[in-house]
């Protein structure tokens, strides 16, 4: 019945266009009352009303012509048979609204005149009680579709006021957010530059000031400084690298190559690491070829930050699962484990700059810049990257899924 009732009048309409029309019962009532010729050609003309009525929804383009056809036709009727049928005007003063406001002007007044022709026409008859009948549809037909039209216009300035305060609402709380962040991220760079470099500080000037005597100490103090300039180096380079992938217009250098290929690259890479925590990979990646458009440089090192995080963070023996494979128009990659786990709370965070897998500040050799990085170069290859704290096998599981057309 639906289906039906949608070939009528379009689905996005609701059910207003059927409340109008079926107005249109009172006249045809009045009609079959006539007889003969005079109810043929009015059952045609309702026809012709009835078609021009449906075919505004469905040719918007026509319209004025359509409104003009069910116009004559009330005009007619009124001229014709009886001039209360002008009421039917108030079946098509809903689609009279849809007309740009000098059609309208000019619709309306057509209507307006030819309703007081028809009403000087009554006079002459002295049916003056007919005559105050024609007062609502020439109200209906002259003036009725300006205040509606007036009111629709009202009402869609208030929706664009209204969307327009949410989007200045939503920018301002972007914008509020950004702030905080940035003073965050300062904060925390602060924080990390802090620590290896105070404790460079303080080792070199004990070397410097000979308060070490022994040979092996002094080994030992310039190998925390060594460490601790290695770990300031690479959190410049993390920080750099996350700079540059923030900036517009990062240009990436995209090539087509067997994507299968090189994530098994990857993971040979990384192998070593895998067997020195004697973890038990669980590698699902297609033996035939997946030729795919990427930057190697940048996916290598977004997945890599993912198989280094789930190393470090995992304890001995974990099982980590690897899979690549195609859903329809895309490409989904997977790295998971059933090691320690991450808490939900944590995971809506996890990709903002300078969090870590366990939320505390402590020097873990880590920048807090990785998962942040990694975002970013998956969202560069118009992909997007999420973790699932509650996977159907282990206990986390990130997900990137990039957009993926055969070549």
């Amino acid at each position: 019945m639906k289906k039906l009732l949608y070939r009528i009048i379009p689905e996005k309409e609701g059910v207003i266009p059927y409340v109008y029309i079926a107005n249109l019962g009172f006249p045809l009532y009045f009609l079959f009352q006539e007889s003969g010729g005079r109810l043929l050609l009015g059952l045609f003309l309702m026809a012709i009303f009835i078609v021009a009525y449906r075919q505004v929804y469905w040719s918007p383009q026509h319209i004025p012509m359509l409104i003009l056809i069910q116009i004559s036709i009330i005009l007619l009727f009124g001229f014709m048979y009886d001039p209360l049928y002008t009421f039917m005007i108030f079946i098509s003063v809903y689609q009279l609204v849809r007309l740009p406001m000098q059609m309208l002007y000019v619709v309306c007044g057509l209507f307006t005149f030819f309703g007081l022709v028809l009403g000087y026409q009554v006079i002459l008859t002295e049916e003056y009680y007919t005559l105050l009948n024609l007062g609502p549809p020439l109200f209906g037909g002259g003036i009725l579709p300006f205040f509606m039209k007036g009111s629709i216009k009202y009402k869609e300035m208030s929706e664009n006021l209204r969307r327009t305060a949410e989007e200045l609402e939503n920018k301002n709380r972007e914008k509020t957010r950004l702030e905080e962040s940035k003073k965050q991220m300062l904060a925390d760079i602060s924080h990390d530059l802090k620590t290896p470099i105070t404790t460079i500080q303080g080792y070199s000037k004990a070397l410097y000031e000979g308060v070490v005597k022994d040979e092996e100490q002094t080994k030992k103090y310039l190998k925390y400084i060594y460490d601790k300039s290695i770990r300031v180096t690479s959190l410049i380079d993390e920080l750099f690298m996350y700079s540059k992938l923030d900036s517009p217009n990062v240009p990436i250098q995209r090539v087509y190559i067997d994507i299968c290929e090189f994530y098994r690259g990857i993971i040979a890479e990384h192998y070593d690491l895998f067997e020195e925590k004697e973890m038990l990979l669980d590698i699902d990646i297609p033996d035939e070829k997946m030729m795919y458009s990427f930057d190697q440089k940048l996916l290598y090192r977004a997945i890599s930050n993912l198989l280094q995080n789930t190393i470090k963070y995992n304890p001995v023996n974990t099982e980590i699962y690897l899979q690549l494979y195609q859903r329809e128009d895309h490409l989904i990659v997977e790295i998971g484990d059933d090691g320690v786990g991450i808490h939900e709370e944590l995971a809506q965070s996890l990709f903002e700059p300078f969090v870590r897998g366990d939320k505390s500040r402590v020097t873990d050799g880590g920048s807090g810049l990785g998962l942040a990085i990694t975002k970013k170069i998956i969202e560069l290859h118009n992909g997007c990257i999420k973790v699932d704290t509650s996977p159907k096998r282990g206990k986390t599981n990130f997900i990137i899924v990039l957009p993926f057309e055969k070549v």
